[in-house]
């Protein structure tokens, strides 16, 4: 999530490009910091519009970030 703080994203509307080609939509609903998480690596949490579920990301899952 080069070049964007992840704690920002906390209530936005995004559009989230995971490497494994799958695609989110929604709002991000948590975040949590590198040193609070093991492996050591940033986490969000988004509620994905198109099936109304909740998708927690580590930042290495995530190829690309656009707010909405």
């Amino acid at each position: 999530m080069k070049g964007i703080n992840s704690e920002e994203l906390l209530n936005k509307r995004v559009k989230i490009k995971a490497y494994s080609d799958n695609e989110y939509v929604g709002i991000v609903t948590g975040y949590v910091p590198a040193q609070d998480n093991e492996p050591e690596v940033e986490e969000i949490s988004i509620l994905n519009e198109k099936d109304n579920k909740n998708y927690s990301l580590f930042e290495n899952e995530i190829r690309n970030i656009e707010i909405l």
